[in-house]
């Protein structure tokens, strides 16, 4: 432990004077904790990236976080007795046993009267991932592998309205994207989708009054968005995403939270083929499940053993549907599994650890920081 909080002192934008090994201490309960360097010291976070997706392999990297604690003066919130989040910028990359690799820098900012939330960020990928055919071709086990090179910039802005819970706003998205398959292209793959610049326009509204934006212990998300992607944009493809989702929080007792989660998505149009909706669940490789509208519904339990560490358990299902099914008939993907959280900074109510699951088809390990569903 004494190696790790040296490195984050190392790390701090401060001088090695400022920061001490007592600013790791909780003074609640005396153990490691984060919060105050993280916020009232403005530290920098170094962060391993431990990638453990099954639809990419597993592979690691690194990050630096920046949080810049942006808290109202007295009297002057938006939300009064309500933990105002800090400012995020973060920068890293990742790499994986089968080639996959990428790098990102971004931000996450709140206005000091928290009535305005923004988002900027900038990507670069290359990802080797595996297209899942309906109909097997001879000796392709309906399996297709293909790399996806992509360049992503990401700009967005949402305002409270008339002081409540809801937030509205837009985002804007644009990817250059080239992707070759391993064995030529598939049928249903049309030769538009290989090389494409994608560039939409997002109406997006949140509700949104969880105690915190890390790891909730109590309260409801909302999200709403409409992605509208057309070349008047700056892109290729005319086509659209929809998202209607409901993350919810409760303590039926002081050391259990409960929480469900509700996800539809839905795409129309020109869609590229791995830009198509997919079921997102823990032990599920990402884009495993695809389809033109794809509804999900999970559990997740977590009871605090000491203050500090908790059990999760969790369990789930979805079903993914195309053009000429709807999801009443379509088959449904069970997943569900097991895990261990830190409480790594009180004041944030920033939980971290790992989840073991097991879907469909193999089983999958996960590092969680913060909340496991988006």
């Amino acid at each position: 432990m004494r190696a790790v909080l040296a490195a984050l002192v190392a790390a701090a934008a401060l001088p090695a004077a400022a920061v001490s090994l007592e600013d790791f201490r909780d003074p609640e309960d005396g153990r490691f904790d984060t919060s105050r360097f993280l916020l009232d010291l403005n530290g920098f976070l170094p962060m391993p990236l431990i990638v453990t997706e099954p639809a990419i392999g597993y592979g690691g990297g690194a990050a630096l976080l920046f949080f810049d604690r942006n808290a109202p003066a007295p009297g002057e919130g938006a939300r009064a007795g309500r933990f105002t989040p800090p400012d995020i910028t973060a920068a890293g990359g990742i790499r994986t046993e089968n080639g996959t690799k990428a790098g990102f820098l971004g931000h996450l900012g709140f206005s000091r009267d928290g009535n305005w939330r923004y988002l900027g960020g900038v990507a670069r990928a290359s990802l080797n991932l595996t297209y899942f055919l309906d109909t097997p071709l001879p000796g392709a086990e309906g399996e297709l592998g293909y790399n996806l090179d992509a360049d992503f910039v990401v700009a967005e802005a949402r305002r409270r309205i008339a002081g409540s819970d809801w937030h509205a706003g837009l985002r804007y998205l644009r990817a250059e994207t080239t992707s070759r398959f391993d064995a030529g292209r598939p049928d249903p793959v049309p030769a538009r989708d290989l090389d494409v610049t994608l560039a939409g326009l997002a109406l997006v509204v949140e509700y949104d009054d969880r105690d915190s934006i890390f790891t909730p212990g109590s309260g409801t998300r909302l999200q709403l968005q409409a992605t509208d992607f057309d070349p008047r944009y700056g892109g290729d493809p005319s086509f659209r995403l929809f998202k209607a989702a409901a993350n919810s929080y409760a303590k039926p007792h002081r050391d259990v939270v409960v929480g469900g989660r509700l996800d539809f998505r839905g795409s129309s149009g020109e869609t590229p083929f791995y830009a198509v909706p997919f079921i997102e669940l823990r032990g599920i490789p990402y884009l495993r499940y695809q389809g033109e509208r794809v509804a999900v519904a999970e559990v997740e339990a977590r009871w605090n053993l000491d203050g500090r560490w908790s059990l999760v358990g969790f369990g789930g299902a979805g079903r993914a549907s195309g053009r000429e099914a709807d999801l009443g008939s379509a088959e449904t993907r069970w997943a569900g599994g097991v895990g261990v959280r830190y409480l790594l900074a009180r004041a944030m109510g920033l939980h971290a650890g790992i989840d073991v699951a097991r879907g469909p088809e193999e089983n999958a390990f996960y590092l969680i920081v913060g909340s496991a569903w988006r």
